[in-house]
């Protein structure tokens, strides 16, 4: 089993930049979770909750949005870290990638829920987009499948972070009533034969009527 590994030689985190990042998220993530609407959200607000200054807010992150596209990030980051080369062989024989996924996600409830319920659909189908054409570039590597049309692999992309972000939506609007199990079948029966198609096609441009 071959885990991808992200790690490159660098400079370990200072400690403090790390406590201090993670207190910033972890305050916007309250104020979202106490029903504070996103766009009422002030980096004053987030910098007394998290104890920091707002000069040490805007040297670590630009603006609220950028609290939120990081936290997304490193949520879907986490997650694909976890995911070895052999379940990105096609076809897939069984939905256990999905299911993994789905459960990482419900064992991240209490962020999912804040960020998909108040923040801008853009905030989150963004970096989704960035990690799902990360993901979608290691499994055209691992299956040495033909190089895939940019346009092909820009609507495949966002396709999958739109449906991710739709069926995550609803899931939180149902209060996570159904498993991930559940949810993760649907997903894989909605979207896995199309994606292993494209992937594997041996058409490298784009297809005209």
């Amino acid at each position: 089993m071959t885990i991808h590994n992200h790690q490159v030689l660098s400079v370990r985190p200072d400690p403090r930049v790390v406590r201090t990042e993670a207190a910033i998220k972890h305050a916007l993530l309250e104020q979202l979770a106490a029903g504070c609407s996103f766009s009422a959200l002030t980096v004053s607000e987030i910098s007394l909750a998290a104890g920091v200054t707002r000069k040490t807010f805007y040297a670590r992150f630009g603006s609220p949005e950028q609290v939120v596209e990081r936290i997304v990030t490193d949520l879907f980051d986490e997650i694909i870290r976890t995911i070895d080369d052999d379940m990105l062989r096609l076809p897939l024989l069984d939905n256990s990638l999905a299911m993994m996924v789905f459960r990482a996600y419900d064992e991240h409830q209490g962020v999912l829920a804040p960020l998909v319920r108040y923040c801008p659909v853009n905030l989150f189908v963004g970096p989704v987009s960035t990690i799902a054409g990360q993901l979608l570039e290691r499994a055209i590597k691992v299956n040495k499948a033909p190089p895939m049309d940019e346009a092909r692999q820009a609507y495949l992309v966002a396709t999958i972070a739109s449906i991710v972000h739709g069926v995550v939506s609803v899931w939180v609007k149902r209060g996570f009533s159904e498993s991930p199990e559940q949810v993760a079948s649907f997903v894989d029966e909605l979207l896995t034969d199309g994606i292993q198609r494209i992937v594997l096609s041996a058409t490298k441009g784009w297809i005209t009527g």
